[in-house]
Order: C-alpha cells, then sequence, then structure tokens
C-alpha cells in the first residue's frame, strides 16, 4: 500500500476510532454504528471551491465563432454539484454533436451554512427551505446573478429537496411512521418542500419568463455499506429515517418507496407549469447496469414522456442500486449511499440529454435525409479509395478526405432551406485526434452536386466544389459514436442540388507526421444491439483490526451510444429547416412585429 493512501486511512482511522472498536465483527444497520461524532460534514465533501480544467475549444472550420454559448444552468444540492463537478453535462453535449452549447455552474463541496456572501448556487448538502430563506442565504439572488450576466440561458437544471427529506427525524426531515407522532406530518412535509420548491423555480422565471426548468429527480440510494464504513452515515442516516430504529428500521424497499412518492408528486409539479420539465430517473441504474438479480438491460428504463413518463418507476422497486454505483470516497473508501460516481452521471445526463437538452438543442427540423452509402460514401487520398468508412485526416504523407452522398432531389423546390446540419458518429481512431490536437490545421466541408461520377474515385480529392470551406465543424469526435456536427454556410446551403445528388467533402489542412485518421460511420452502417462495457476499480476496505484489504470491483453496464441509441442509427444524416413561409409575410411585410407603443 502507498505512502498516500497509507495517510489517507490514517486520517480516515482517527474519526473511525470508536465506531470500528465498537463494531468489529458486527453487522450492517448495528445500532452501534450510530455516533454523533460522525454526524457533522461527511467525508465526501470537500471545502472551497474545486478547481476546474479550462473547457477546449471544440469548434473549427467556417464558424462565425469558436467560443461555445451558455444554454445550461446547473443549479441545486450535491447532485448538481457534482454532475457540475464531474462535468457531465459538457461531455455528453460533445457527444451528442452539441458542443458549442455548454453548461455553466459554481459549485461548493459542503454547505457553509447561513450568512455565506460566496457566489455559488450549486451548494453540497443545501435544503429547499434555505433557499427561500433568502435573508440568510444567498443561493436564489446568485443564480438570479448568473442569469442577468448570461442572457443566453434558457435551461436550469434544478436538483434539491433531497437534504429536506433526508433530514430524517433528528432534522425537521422525514421519517418511517412520523404520522404516528403528529398525524399528516409526511404531507405537511412534502407540501412543504413542494412549495418552496415552487417559490424557487418562480423566482428563476421572474427573471427570464421564458426559461425552460428541468426537475432532475434522485435514484435508488444504496445505504447497505460495508460495517467498517457504515458508521459515517449510512448506518446512522438510516436509523434517523426510523421512528423506530430498534424494531421498525426502514427497509430498501421503503426507502425506495419514499423516493418514488417523491417523485410522484414532482411529476404532478412539472405537469402542472409548461416551463418545467421532468426528468425520470428512479431505476436508471438498475437499466444500464442491473440489480443484481437482473442483467443490464433486463429491467425498464424509465420512461422520459410527460405526462405519466411511463414505465414509472423504471428498475426494480425492491431493490437499491449497485454499490458500484456509487462514488468511492476520497478515491477508494465506498461509503457513500447517496452520490452516483462519474460514470452513473454521464448516464443520467444522457438520458436528459436523449429526452430534454439534444430536442432542445437541434430544434425544429424540416425533413432528415440519411446518407446514401454503398460506393457514394467513403473516402479518398487521390491514390487509393475506400467505401467502408468515411475517413479523414493524413497518413504521413497525403490528406485523407472524407466523401459522404445525399439525394438532395426529395427536397421542395419551393422551399427555401434557412439551415442545414451534417452529423458523422465517429467509428474509429487512428494515432493522435486531429479535432483537438490541430496538428492538421483547421478542418474543411466542400460541396458540389457531384465531385465527379457519383461513386466515390480517386479524383474526388482535387476536383473542385461549388462551395468550399463551406461548413462550421462543432465537436471533438473523440471517442466512438461521438457525434461531429457540421453547420453549412450560406454558400453550402446554395450549392445543394433540388434535381439530384449532393456530395459534401470532409478534410483537414495540412499533412503532419505520422498517421492521424478519424473514420465515421458511411450510409451502410448498421447499428447492432448495445453490448456490455466492463470497468474495474479498486476499493481499500478497512478490517475492525485496523488493517486493510485492497480488492477490484467489477461494474458491467449496457453501453450508452448517444444519438446512435437515440436515433437507431449510426449512418450519416442531414438536417434540413426550411424557412418559416407562413410566417413570412404574415404582416404584409417580412414577418415581423413592431413594438406596442410605450405609454
Amino acid at each position: 500500500m502507498t505512502a498516500t493512501i497509507c495517510a489517507r486511512v490514517a486520517t480516515l482511522l482517527v474519526a473511525l476510532a470508536a465506531p470500528i472498536a465498537a463494531i468489529a465483527g458486527a453487522t450492517a444497520y448495528s445500532a452501534q454504528t450510530d455516533t454523533a461524532a460522525l454526524q457533522g460534514p461527511f467525508p465526501w465533501n470537500y471545502e472551497g471551491v474545486l478547481v476546474r480544467p479550462a473547457q477546449p475549444t471544440l469548434l473549427g472550420g467556417a464558424c462565425p465563432s469558436t467560443t461555445p454559448t451558455p444554454r445550461v444552468l446547473l443549479a441545486g444540492d450535491s447532485w448538481a454539484q457534482y454532475m457540475w463537478d464531474d462535468n457531465a453535462h459538457n461531455v455528453t453535449f460533445d457527444k451528442y454533436g452539441q458542443a458549442d452549447k455548454i453548461a455553466i455552474s459554481r459549485s461548493l463541496g459542503s454547505n457553509p451554512g447561513a450568512n455565506y456572501t460566496g457566489t455559488e448556487y450549486a451548494i453540497s448538502g443545501s435544503e429547499a427551505r434555505e433557499w427561500v430563506d433568502t435573508a440568510n442565504y444567498p443561493w436564489i439572488a446568485n443564480v438570479v446573478a448568473e442569469l442577468n450576466a448570461n442572457p443566453t440561458i434558457d435551461s436550469i437544471m434544478f436538483s434539491l429537496g433531497g437534504n429536506d427529506i433526508l433530514a430524517g427525524k433528528s432534522g425537521g426531515g422525514f421519517y418511517k411512521d412520523m404520522d404516528l407522532d403528529v398525524p399528516g406530518s409526511t404531507e405537511a412535509l412534502f407540501a412543504t418542500i413542494l412549495g418552496n420548491s415552487t417559490t424557487i423555480t418562480n423566482a428563476f422565471k421572474a427573471v427570464r419568463p421564458n426559461v425552460d426548468v428541468l426537475v432532475s429527480s434522485y435514484e435508488y440510494p444504496n445505504f447497505n455499506v460495508t460495517a467498517i464504513y457504515c458508521g459515517i452515515y449510512a448506518c446512522p442516516k438510516r436509523r434517523d429515517l426510523s421512528r423506530d430504529p430498534t424494531n421498525a428500521l426502514i427497509t430498501d424497499a421503503e426507502i425506495n418507496a419514499l423516493n418514488i412518492d417523491v417523485e410522484t408528486r414532482r411529476i404532478a409539479l412539472a405537469n402542472a407549469d409548461p416551463r418545467l420539465h421532468f426528468d425520470n430517473g428512479d431505476g436508471e441504474m438498475h437499466y444500464f447496469y442491473g440489480d443484481g438479480a437482473a442483467a443490464p438491460g433486463a429491467l425498464p428504463r424509465p420512461g422520459q414522456m410527460a405526462p405519466a413518463y411511463a414505465p414509472f418507476p423504471g428498475g426494480n422497486r425492491l431493490r437499491p442500486s449497485l454499490r458500484s454505483n456509487f462514488r468511492l470516497t476520497g478515491g477508494f473508501i465506498s461509503a457513500d449511499p447517496i452520490h452516483l460516481n462519474p460514470a452513473g452521471y454521464l448516464y443520467k445526463v444522457a438520458v436528459q440529454t436523449d429526452a430534454y437538452f439534444f430536442p432542445k438543442f437541434r430544434g425544429a427540423v424540416s425533413t432528415t435525409l440519411q446518407s446514401l452509402g454503398g460506393n457514394q460514401d467513403g473516402w479518398t487520398d487521390g491514390v487509393n479509395i475506400g467505401t467502408d468508412t468515411v475517413r479523414m485526416g493524413d497518413d504521413g504523407i497525403r490528406l485523407t478526405h472524407g466523401i459522404v452522398t445525399f439525394d438532395t432531389s426529395t427536397i421542395p423546390a419551393s422551399e427555401t432551406i434557412e439551415s442545414a446540419s451534417i452529423y458523422l458518429l465517429q467509428d474509429a481512431r487512428t494515432g493522435t485526434n486531429p479535432f483537438t490536437s490541430g496538428s492538421l490545421g483547421a478542418p474543411r466541408l466542400d460541396v458540389a452536386g457531384q465531385f465527379g461520377a457519383p461513386q466515390v474515385e480517386t479524383g474526388d480529392a482535387t476536383a473542385p466544389a461549388t462551395a468550399s470551406d463551406a461548413g462550421c465543424f462543432v465537436g471533438s469526435a473523440n471517442a466512438k459514436y461521438y457525434a461531429l456536427r457540421i453547420d453549412l454556410t450560406a454558400a453550402a446551403i446554395a450549392a445543394i442540388r433540388r434535381d439530384g445528388v449532393t456530395q459534401f467533402r470532409v478534410q483537414f489542412s495540412n499533412v503532419n507526421p505520422g498517421i492521424d485518421r478519424v473514420n465515421f460511420s458511411a450510409g451502410d452502417a448498421v447499428l447492432a444491439p448495445a453490448g456490455l462495457v466492463s470497468t474495474l476499480r479498486t476499493i481499500d476496505e478497512v478490517q475492525g483490526d485496523g488493517s486493510i484489504r485492497t480488492r477490484e470491483v467489477e461494474s458491467v453496464s449496457l453501453a450508452n451510444r448517444g444519438l446512435a441509441d437515440l436515433l437507431g442509427s449510426a449512418k450519416p444524416f442531414l438536417d434540413i429547416r426550411y424557412v418559416d413561409n407562413d410566417q413570412l409575410f404574415k404582416n404584409g411585410f417580412d414577418g415581423t412585429v413592431p413594438a406596442p407603443a410605450t405609454q
């Protein structure tokens, strides 16, 4: 064991000295693990502000700007904090071909309490009742300030209310059978939390009336932490969620039922307000990872369609999420029963993006065309050709030019194209990634009715184009199934034929020593059923005698393939949007509506 791990374990052992002595050999949920010394800030909290690496520029070619636009704000509790700390949204937006839009936030890894004056608003441990206490907590004011500073933000992902419930019996939150003490107290608690949530979201909408709020759900927790770590949080908190922990300790199924009850009420809250949207997450980890009995992909995936969000809930309501789905405290201690690990949050944000972010970013599409494939999609370096993939890059001597062909004769001659975007899904890569390294210069898109014959040929590498350098490339194409989006300029749109096929040539500008290539799926690509992904992580377990046992834990999950799964295809596609002719000339001029006269 390294000196670093020894030091981290020693620090934890100081805090756990009494519980370890008391619970050596005890089972999980033992009453002996309930110690007040461990009720303060928890090991997964951190002080101050996490230093974040700079977001790379993932726009190139004929782009009017290479600066991404803030479109999403992440606010709320530790779930918002961790999604931001993990950069889950921006990684996912890139995967879906939307790297020109970014999420922003300001997070704190621990709740500083009342009278804090910082600018953050994704606060670990924060409660809805704190947020509405604007005299003592700045969280709403901080969101308002961020909205005012970023007029392009049109979505807020909001996660809050969980800590109000997890406050438990000791902190004025939920506990099992609480109605036996005060009849109606459960309903009153939930009504207060939902009322506070409405007050908060109304404050957001008061600043920006057209902002959409995505109400982020939680996930089935797992309080079955090994006995040696259970005293950190899981065991005392399970007891705190119980009126009679000795005789009627709350079970996993009852904790899940509590979660489902809360989310049922939040679905109703979202359905009552057209600006609220709901992210149904109960059972997502069961769908992607299984529940320990059922395999990944076997249990119901949570539905995302309002108003019922069926199936709701997803997964298996009787079992917790797997322990391997949760964060490792300090990178090696499996003690956290609440917060998903980075891979878990990536799955969660992928579901948010499938249902909400990608449709919103993509916007209304008039028609979508798939590429023709066959011998009309492929690549050439001027000497060789291939039609198994759309390839761009170099071989150290020559540039490789990708060719994508669409039958654009189906576009009505009467329609005016307002905008168009090509999507290519990465299939493989050799060498360094030229989209992120810049080693091959700027990417380029050329357009022609045909560069020669309809099929790919060596002359396509140098054939003249109707429109040259006429695309804005968006994305890193960093891994398999990552989408690269290419927005067509006005010149590229004008070059689209209405009486046949249109060919697009993608390439870089320079040759570099070595082979640096990116392959994209062609029009013949067949999307097989999603496979399984295996991940190993190392856990150091403190034993009752203070010794350390290191073991590897394997997580097997259903692969998430982004747009390929969402659309059921990995083939290149062309989104086309027509000018709204109903809006054009609607008021006898150009569709604009004069501003009302001031009084």
